[in-house]
């Protein structure tokens, strides 16, 4: 699923260049741009957003006035060439402040703070980052890794390894490293399709090609079942009928 922004700058040159940025991000859905904030503003209490990219200083209705009539609030970041305004804008609870003119580099760390932060907001409803059809045939999710974020079906992965802070997602082309634990990543998994099996490997249930004796074996992986997972493994292999 896209995570779809919208950008608000009256100065044209400025507009266009954080469209262009955004439009390098691959799962960033620029929704529209706007040279007025009451413009803006109009179509986000029309419009389902998670992201804004807002200029300080505007006519009719500064950013500032814009954050403060949100009636809901997504993630904001703030661009503007003065940093008189950075006090403020934390005030408001912006997640960034982007000061002109910025690196392409700079902006990216802007946009892995608001994907941290809608991570949070929507820890309880993952279709932020998963789209909202959680088949194996057709389900997804984003992860951040070597600096951009990656699509990954479901359908594709083999395993999951955690270590330490990192995991390493296992699939038949590829393996994806990504700064976040373990027990993180399966609350944003969907159950039927998903079981951890130790405390450093979830696999994914199809994928499974043998139970031999305390090990599960996936592409001639032998990953090894844990005590404290292996009554809740076989439970639910027999409880879905995997065994006849």
């Amino acid at each position: 699923m896209k995570i779809s922004c919208i950008a608000v700058d009256d100065e044209p040159l400025a507009l266009e260049k954080i469209k262009a940025y955004i439009l390098r991000v691959e799962n960033f859905k620029l929704l529209d741009s706007f040279s007025s904030a009451v413009d803006a503003l109009s179509f986000l209490n029309e419009n389902k957003v998670d992201v804004v990219f807002l200029d300080v200083q505007m006519e009719e209705l500064t950013g500032i006035q814009m954050i403060e009539s949100m009636a809901e609030k997504p993630v904001v970041i703030l661009t503007t060439a003065y940093d008189k305004y950075s006090i403020k804008g934390y005030d408001l609870n912006v997640t960034d402040y982007l000061l002109k003119p910025y690196s392409f580099q700079r902006f990216l760390q802007a946009v892995n703070k608001a994907y941290d932060a809608l991570s949070i907001k929507y820890k309880k409803n993952p279709s932020l980052i998963t789209n909202e059809n959680n088949d194996s045939g057709s389900g997804f999710m984003f992860v951040r890794s070597e600096g951009k974020l990656v699509k990954v079906a479901y359908k594709d992965i083999l395993f999951i390894e955690g270590m330490k802070d990192y995991v390493r997602i296992h699939t038949h082309a590829k393996r994806i490293m990504t700064l976040q634990g373990i027990s993180n990543l399966l609350d944003f998994l969907p159950e039927d399709l998903f079981i951890r099996i130790h405390k450093s490997y979830i696999v994914s249930i199809d994928k499974i090609e043998a139970i031999e004796r305390r090990t599960v074996i996936i592409n001639e992986e032998h990953l090894p079942i844990g005590d404290r997972y292996k009554k809740h493994f076989m439970y639910v292999i027999e409880h879905h009928k995997i065994i006849f």
